[in-house]
């Protein structure tokens, strides 16, 4: 029997994310997956920041091969423009140029665009800027392993 193993699209998405030139040259490289915490568990990051955040995946039947993973990246500007634009940003590069090969990762085949959502982080006082979006992004494993 071979195995399917689906990419971790969360960490492919981040690490795509910071190599976008557009996206450094908004955010330097300040794109998580969780938001790093000091030792009192208070977020101890610079901003504007941007987190990337798997929702869910969807396998497309069996075997597991085919996948839409559901995503979810926020941005946090400085301001309420910047967390705007550095959203806007992220979902146009994650739309126009993630799709293809990742060695070690996967195929990505395409994306559905989602709504773009203004939604302040009230995790601070007061809250701070925040966009967020989501985006379903196919995909499907770049390799197979063989069980024996």
């Amino acid at each position: 029997m071979t195995l399917h193993l689906p990419p971790n699209m969360e960490a492919l998405v981040s690490a795509f994310l910071r190599d976008q030139a557009e996206v450094v040259a908004m955010v330097a490289d300040r794109v998580y997956t969780a938001i790093p915490r000091n030792d009192a568990g208070a977020p101890d990051t610079r901003w504007p920041a941007v987190r990337v955040t798997q929702l869910l995946d969807q396998p497309t039947g069996s075997p597991l091969w085919a996948i839409a993973y559901e995503i979810q990246v926020e941005a946090w500007g400085g301001s309420k423009a910047d967390a705007f634009r550095i959203a806007n940003v992220c979902r146009a590069v994650i739309d126009a140029r993630i799709s293809g090969e990742y060695p070690g990762e996967g195929i990505v085949n395409g994306t559905t665009p989602g709504p773009l959502l203004d939604l302040p982080d009230d995790d601070f006082t007061p809250a701070k800027p925040r966009f967020l979006f989501t985006s379903t992004i196919h995909a499907r494993p770049l390799a197979t392993l063989s069980t024996s």
